[in-house]
């Protein structure tokens, strides 16, 4: 993990995943904040696809545009500012990945890359 200050406090971040640390906890702890997290994220999208009918048709174009041009695009959060980090995964036809490029942050005053 790395250390960190954020508007948080002190946390350490895991710099392969979005899971963090505060001072003091354990694993339990850990997974905790990652179980919460992945719970926030799921009541937005069903908050945001209530707001906009069209997430849903556009997530399937997106899917099958994927599929067709052979390519993911994966996204985490960004360590640094907390941002969202993006990168492109390309694929065989079982889905397999085949070429992988760094992930690099959407924040243009962060430039973050892992």
């Amino acid at each position: 993990m790395t250390h960190s200050r954020d508007r948080l406090g002190e946390r350490w971040f895991c710099p392969r995943c979005p899971r963090y640390a505060g001072p003091g906890d354990g694993p339990r702890e850990i997974e905790q904040h990652e179980h919460d997290r992945l719970a926030a994220i799921a009541l937005l999208d069903a908050v945001l696809d209530e707001a906009a009918p069209c997430r849903t048709s556009d997530r399937r174009i997106l899917d099958e545009m994927e599929t067709t041009m052979g390519q993911t695009i994966q996204t985490r959060g960004c360590g640094k500012c907390g941002g969202t980090m993006y990168r492109t995964v390309e694929v065989d036809e079982n889905g397999q990945p085949t070429n992988e490029t760094q992930f690099v942050c959407s924040n243009p005053s962060c430039g973050a890359v892992a």
